[in-house]
């Protein structure tokens, strides 16, 4: 083989097609709303790939050659959500809060607004507890709260708002538990709660569980 050979080689495999891409991006897009669409109408265990397949007007094998899953199309619908809700641009507004109080008011703000946002993929993620994809999914995004916690409780730290007593590592998870997804669906599933009922109410339990029982010591006395 001559070295024009595998230049010509080499440059057949790093050539890269706009059009193909783009279309590959709009199939990746059709097959993801359809999804969405049907786990709101019928679940993740009454949504099958055909049917995915034929919402989004494509071939069944192009829905797994496309994923590889229902549950990597789950994956990948709740990182989007995560994108589109502002993730970044709440975490730098969480962590230029001065005040304790505030900070948690804004914290549970954004947890209700992503809980909300991403409720039907949520439910259909908790029905997928035979899919690996979904289990990785889940291992993956508690790895990601944590460490957002563990942000937000080194800030507390930092500004001396934690009570005294309670370390750092007691307070992420105190506030592990109050912010996970299973108390969102209790309050507004299981007990008819509205968006706002519920962040108000995790608002007051942050507060009550991670800051000194009259609030920050730097701001009152005794």
């Amino acid at each position: 083989m001559t070295v024009s050979d595998n230049t010509s080689r080499d440059a057949k495999r790093s050539y890269r097609s706009p059009a193909r891409e783009q279309l590959a991006a709009e199939t990746r897009r059709r097959i993801a709303a359809a999804a969405k669409e049907l786990f709101a109408e019928h679940g993740f265990s009454g949504t099958t790939v055909a049917a995915i397949a034929m919402r989004a007007d494509v071939a069944t094998p192009t829905v797994y050659a496309t994923f590889g899953s229902k549950g990597a199309i789950v994956g990948a619908l709740l990182a989007q959500m995560e994108q589109d809700a502002g993730n970044a641009e709440w975490r730098e507004r969480i962590a230029q809060e001065p005040d304790p109080l505030a900070k948690l008011d804004a914290f549970a703000m954004w947890t209700t607004a992503l809980f909300s946002s991403s409720k039907v993929l949520i439910q259909a993620s908790s029905e997928a507890s035979a899919d690996p994809a979904m289990n990785e999914l889940r291992e993956q995004g508690d790895r990601h709260r944590r460490a957002a916690l563990q942000g937000l409780i080194a800030s507390l730290a930092q500004g001396d708002a934690l009570p005294t007593g309670l370390s750092e590592e007691h307070a992420v998870d105190r506030a592990w538990m109050l912010t996970g997804v299973g108390l969102y669906l209790s309050a507004t599933d299981g007990c008819g709660w509205t968006d706002e009922q519920y962040e108000q109410w995790l608002a007051a339990l942050l507060q009550q569980q991670l800051l000194p029982p009259f609030g920050p010591s730097s701001g009152h006395v005794g």
